[in-house]
C-alpha cells in the first residue's frame, strides 16, 4: 500500500512538471566575470583560409574561442573552437587579400573576453588555383574538360555553350573533388561553338569566366545490326542464355528484355563479349540494367572493358587485350555502376537513371577497336550471376 501511495506521489508531481512551459538550460553557477584574452596569435595562411593558434587564458570556466570575421560576399561568419583546442580555422575566402579576425575567448555564463584582432593573408583560394589548370580539348561530340586539383577541394563546375541565339547557357553542373578531373560534355555537331566553365566553391566564390572556341568531333551512333555475338573459351558457358534471358537481347534497342547467366555455375568474373562489326575510334558508350531490379540481383556493380583490333584468340587470354576502362592499378578507370540517391540524388532520378543506364567514356588516346570484352567483377545484389538490358556504343567508322 505505500508502494502504491509512492508512485501515485511520483506521478503528480511529473504531471505537474509536465503541464509547465520548457525550461532553459543555464549554468548552474553563473557569474559575470568575462574570462581573459587569448594571447601569443600565430597565423598559417593556407589556399582560401586560415589556421590560427594561441594561448588559452586559464580561466577554469572557460567554454570556447569564436572568431568572427566576412567573407568577400559580405556574409558574416562565426567559427568556435573548444576550451581544449588552441586552435581555429577561419575559411571561405575568396581571394588573397589581408582580413580581418576577430577572436574573443567566451566562458559557461556567456560572457565575453576583450577581442584580439589578427590580420590573415590567404594564399590562392582552390577555387582560383583549379580554374587556372583548366583545358578545354575537343573530343566526340563535345569538349573534354581538365583541370587539377591538388587539394581535392570539393567544387562545382558549371559548363556552358552558346545556344542557337549566340548566347552562353548553362550546359551543366559537375561536382568533383578528385585530384586530376576529367568529364566530357557531349551532344553537340561537328560544328565551331563558343564553350565555357565556371568554378565555384561551398562559400560561393566563383572563378572568371573560361571561355574557348572549339569544334567538337563527329561521332555516330555504331549500327547494332552489325553486332555479332563473339564466343571466346573463357566467356560465360551458358552464353548468356539463361533464365528467359538471350544473348542478342543485349543489343535489341529494347532495355525489357535482358540477357543472364546462371546461377553459381558460370564461375567469376564473368565476360561478354561482342564483335561490333566494324572497326572503330570508340568515344563512349551506356550500359542499361535488366529492368524490375533496380539497383540490386545481377545488374552489373564493377566491371572492366577490353577491347581490340584484331581477331583474338579462342582461348580469350586477356593479356592480349587492351585495357580500355580497367580498376586494377595503374588504370584505376574501371567502371562503377551508380545510384544517384548515394551520390545526393532522389529516387526519382534513381528510376530515371534506372531507364537511361550508366555512360562511360573512352579516351582521345584508345586505339581503334573492334572487339569488346565487358570483365563483370561484382553485381548490386552480390549475386553468382550477372544480367543486363542493353548496350549502344558511339564513335567514328574507321573502317567497315
Amino acid at each position: 500500500m505505500k508502494r502504491l501511495i509512492f508512485l501515485l506521489a511520483i506521478t503528480g508531481v511529473l504531471s505537474i512538471f509536465s503541464g509547465c512551459e520548457e525550461i532553459e538550460k543555464e549554468p548552474l553557477f553563473k557569474d559575470s566575470n568575462p574570462p581573459g584574452p587569448i594571447s601569443d596569435p600565430q597565423v598559417t595562411n593556407l589556399p582560401g583560409s586560415a589556421m590560427i593558434t594561441y594561448t588559452l587564458p586559464n580561466d577554469d570556466d572557460l567554454l570556447y574561442v569564436k572568431a568572427e570575421y566576412t567573407l568577400a560576399s559580405g556574409t558574416k561568419v562565426e567559427s568556435k573552437s573548444s576550451n581544449y583546442i588552441n586552435s581555429l580555422l577561419v575559411e571561405g575566402f575568396g581571394d588573397t587579400n589581408e582580413k580581418t579576425v576577430t577572436l574573443t575567448a567566451v566562458d559557461r555564463s556567456e560572457n565575453e573576453s576583450t577581442p584580439v584582432t589578427v590580420k590573415v593573408n590567404p594564399e590562392l583560394p582552390d577555387v582560383h588555383a583549379v580554374s587556372n589548370t583548366i583545358e578545354m580539348i575537343a573530343d566526340f561530340g563535345g569538349v573534354q574538360y581538365r583541370w587539377q586539383n591538388d587539394n581535392n577541394a570539393p567544387l562545382a563546375f558549371k559548363i556552358l555553350a552558346t545556344d542557337s541565339t549566340g548566347v552562353l547557357s548553362e550546359v551543366e553542373t559537375v561536382f568533383s573533388g578528385v585530384t586530376e578531373g576529367l568529364y566530357t560534355v557531349r551532344g553537340f555537331a561537328p560544328e565551331e561553338k563558343e564553350f565555357a566553365i565556371v568554378v565555384r566553391d561551398r562559400w560561393d566564390n566563383y572563378s572568371d569566366t573560361i571561355k574557348m572556341v572549339v569544334t567538337p568531333l563527329f561521332e555516330e551512333l555504331l549500327d547494332k545490326d552489325k553486332f555479332v555475338q563473339l564466343e571466346l573459351d573463357n566467356d560465360v558457358p551458358s552464353g548468356w542464355n539463361a533464365w528467359e534471358g538471350k544473348y542478342e537481347y543485349s543489343f535489341d534497342n529494347d532495355i525489357n528484355t535482358f540477357n543472364h547467366t546462371y546461377a553459381g555455375d558460370d564461375g567469376w568474373p564473368q565476360i561478354w563479349s561482342v564483335d561490333l562489326g566494324v572497326v572503330a575510334r570508340l568515344s563512349r558508350f551506356r550500359l542499361v540494367q535488366r529492368q524490375g531490379f533496380p539497383y540490386a540481383h545481377g545488374n552489373f556493380r564493377l566491371f572492366d572493358v577490353y577491347g581490340r583490333k584484331e581477331a583474338p584468340s579462342q582461348d580469350g587470354d586477356l593479356a592480349e587485350w587492351i585495357p580500355l576502362r580497367v580498376a586494377a592499378p595503374p588504370y584505376n578507370n574501371g567502371c562503377i555502376s551508380i545510384k544517384p540517391s548515394e551520390q545526393g540524388g532522389t529516387a526519382a532520378e534513381d528510376q530515371e537513371h534506372l531507364k537511361n543506364g550508366d555512360e562511360f567514356s573512352f579516351t582521345l588516346e584508345d586505339p581503334e577497336i573492334r572487339y569488346i570484352r565487358l570483365v563483370v567483377n561484382e553485381t548490386w545484389g552480390g549475386t553468382g550471376f550477372s544480367h543486363f538490358a542493353e548496350i549502344t556504343f558511339w564513335g567514328q567508322v574507321i573502317e567497315e
